[in-house]
């Protein structure tokens, strides 16, 4: 009797394929190091100097430079289809045009606008390249909750201890600081990003993953204590959301029917949501919700920038003039500096004109179908809606993970498309 062949059960995974592993080690790199750029961008979210904000800046065109050079001599990695995601790399290019064609009232600022958003389209090439497969998005998701979870904890440990110091060291100069964010809006919206991430997972492994609810918990109640208004709508409404999609989605594969098991961590996750509110104190932001104004200030500003837009609504005044050109366009005098329009899509459409508003807006309008369908990327419906009344997209510790989620979101898309694709292949031919 002859000896069955031996099939080495890694040739059909390449993994002895030098170039494959080759590609592998790249994106561990790329990925390692992009971690680490963002998580750098947001420890030193509250440092008032430019150096922190250009170190970003550098970092990510060194890496798109390097991985670039690599697949000059390597196969090239694919990266989402379709016209809505390329438009991300028009958005700095935009400001190229202004400063070339003199549309601009400040070249200065629109060439900063220009470079920082030019580092933002890096981080979504990055993010794509990054998470090319599952395995590889599930990673990177794990990784963004982890950084994300601490960054809660930290919230919650300082609110009452650290008298505005942040990590009760360094003076921020500020009453309050939200782990290394002095804007409590910023710091919700980077949380609105993370949530759902958490949320999902303890939809989807149930209690084989307990402590997912226990994260959401957390982050939940680092919002709350944050106070900000908008990020406790918004964070309520992503569990509220998060829930009807467990309620519809979620079911047993061979009865088609919810298991008890996912009942119990539906109704688990507002109880822990609850709990953490009442450990951590409704108080603070229950006072800012009796406000009698909560618009005061951004309706004046809001207002200004709908007019700027509409004197220029081609052009706009150049990106990142806004606080330029705001004085001739205000409808009231504030004793306070006006930094942003506090709200970005005005504010877009303002410094760029409706076409920029429609480059930074329809990359991610084209995306909530896929988030809905990928719920752990249901915070950037969140952060574009918080962006109506206030401005993550200048802050790249808030930014540069919704551009590096975006990327990943649109490459779950293109593998839902293959799939699609693939079995309706599979199907014709039957």
């Amino acid at each position: 009797m002859g000896r069955l062949p031996v099939i080495d059960i890694r040739a059909k995974t390449r993994l002895n394929d030098p170039a494959e592993q080759t590609i592998q080690r790249t994106h561990q790199t790329v990925g390692t190091l992009l971690c680490l750029l963002l998580f750098f961008t947001t420890a030193t979210v509250f440092v008032q100097q430019a150096w922190p904000l250009q170190a970003f800046q550098i970092g990510i065109y060194a890496v798109v430079a390097g991985y670039l050079l690599v697949e000059v001599f390597g196969a090239r990695e694919p990266i989402a289809k379709g016209w809505e995601p390329w438009l991300v790399y028009l958005i700095p290019l935009w400001g190229v045009l202004q400063i070339v064609t003199h549309t601009t009232v400040s070249t200065f600022e629109t060439r900063q606008e220009l470079l920082r958003w030019g580092a933002l389209a890096g981080v979504f090439f990055l993010s794509q390249s990054v998470c090319s497969t599952k395995k590889a998005r599930r990673l990177f998701l794990t990784i963004v909750l982890g950084f994300g979870t601490v960054m809660a904890i930290l919230c919650l440990l300082q609110l009452f201890t650290s008298q505005g110091h942040v990590l009760w060291i360094i003076p921020s100069g500020y009453d309050d600081v939200y782990a290394t964010f002095q804007n409590r809006n910023n710091f919700a919206q980077y949380i609105e990003v993370v949530l759902p991430i958490a949320l999902w997972r303890a939809l989807r492994e149930g209690w084989e993953a307990w402590w997912y609810p226990l994260l959401g918990g957390v982050l939940y109640a680092s919002v709350i204590g944050s106070a900000s208004r908008a990020g406790t709508v918004l964070c309520t409404a992503e569990i509220v959301t998060m829930l009807i999609i467990g309620f519809v989605k979620l079911h047993n594969p061979k009865t088609g029917k919810r298991s008890h098991t996912t009942t119990a961590i539906l109704l688990f996750i507002p109880a822990l949501a609850v709990v953490f509110t009442l450990a951590v104190g409704w108080q603070r932001v229950w006072q800012r919700f009796e406000e009698p104004d909560p618009f005061q200030s951004r309706r004046e500003f809001l207002i200004a920038a709908v007019h700027m837009a509409e004197h220029q609504p081609l052009t706009g005044f150049g990106l990142g003039t806004f606080t330029e050109v705001y004085q001739r366009f205000a409808v009231k005098d504030f004793p306070f500096y006006a930094n942003h329009a506090h709200n970005d899509w005005a504010e877009f459409a303002a410094d760029g004109g409706i076409p920029f508003l429609l480059l930074v807006f329809v990359p991610f309008a084209a995306a909530v179908p896929a988030a809905f369908r990928h719920p752990w990327a249901i915070g950037l419906v969140a952060v574009m809606a918080h962006a109506c009344v206030d401005y993550p997209f200048p802050r790249p510790a808030v930014s540069g993970w919704m551009f590096a989620l975006l990327g990943a979101l649109y490459m779950a898309r293109m593998a839902d498309q293959r799939s699609e694709a693939a079995a309706g292949a599979k199907t014709g031919a039957t």
